[in-house]
């Protein structure tokens, strides 16, 4: 993936240029923005909001193509394991069709699973990365120059939501996060409760919340565990997905 944004100030490259303003650097658009594909074992909240963040990306830019982010809608409903077989074969059967995949990202919750299935997952997917094969942002990949990135949560995708609003260290059920969600959303002014099946999260979290803060709480978190192998609860790697996604969210974090 080669980022470059065309406007007064824009990302060429990876470095920050400041471009004179003309009608030529007047629209923002992204280039090379490569094709990324999210699995997720739920089957609302994850998928609505990646396709909320893609809804984002393609307002504030001039997009060329609308599959630059995929959000496969099959993968729901499996366990950990099974999610990961389904994408695996997906992503072959997609690069035997001639698709370019630039990145795999797989959303998946800790929840009743046994804790060697959940740790195995993690493993399985981030092994995939292998040092002899480089992307094009020098990353470790595998060998059709694919990375795979696991969007772990443990307990569960909601511990991602809290953390935009208060660093939290307790080992909390799922049940136990949604009351706490929804102080936080009261006390900011949005008059909605948190529930699963909402369109618009990423923007309302965007506008009431910090993802700058929820990155570094979710990092810090991750820094802190007693055995960085076990993603133990609390903890969850969703940051990853935004240290990447940043610039073009127009994010500082």
């Amino acid at each position: 993936m080669v980022l470059t944004l065309s406007s007064e100030r824009g990302w060429i490259g990876m470095a920050y240029n400041l471009l004179p303003p003309s009608r030529l650097t007047s629209r923002r658009t992204l280039k090379q923005f490569g094709t990324h594909i999210f699995y997720a074992e739920g089957e609302k909240t994850e998928p609505k909001y990646i396709n909320d963040m893609k809804m984002v990306i393609q307002n504030r830019y001039k997009m060329t193509a609308s599959d630059m982010i995929i959000v496969d809608t099959k993968s729901g409903g499996k366990n950990t394991l099974g999610l990961i077989k389904y994408a695996e074969k997906d992503v072959t059967r997609r690069i035997a069709n001639k698709e370019r995949i630039d990145h795999v990202w797989i959303f998946y919750d800790k929840d009743s699973f046994e804790p060697d299935k959940y740790d195995n997952s993690f493993h399985k997917v981030v092994s995939k990365n292998k040092k002899k094969y480089l992307n094009e942002d020098h990353d470790n990949c595998d060998k059709n120059y694919t990375r795979w990135h696991a969007l772990w949560s443990n307990e569960c995708f909601e511990l991602w939501i809290l953390l935009h609003f208060e660093y939290c260290q307790a080992s909390l059920r799922r049940e136990s996060y949604i009351p706490k969600i929804d102080q936080h959303f009261k006390k900011c002014g949005c008059s909605i409760n948190y529930e699963k099946n909402l369109s618009n999260l990423y923007q309302i979290l965007e506008k009431h919340g910090s993802i700058r803060s929820a990155v570094r709480n979710a990092k810090k978190l991750n820094d802190e565990l007693n055995n960085p192998l076990l993603k133990t609860n609390p903890s969850t790697g969703v940051f990853e997905l935004f240290e990447y996604f940043h610039k073009y969210l127009q994010i500082e974090i």
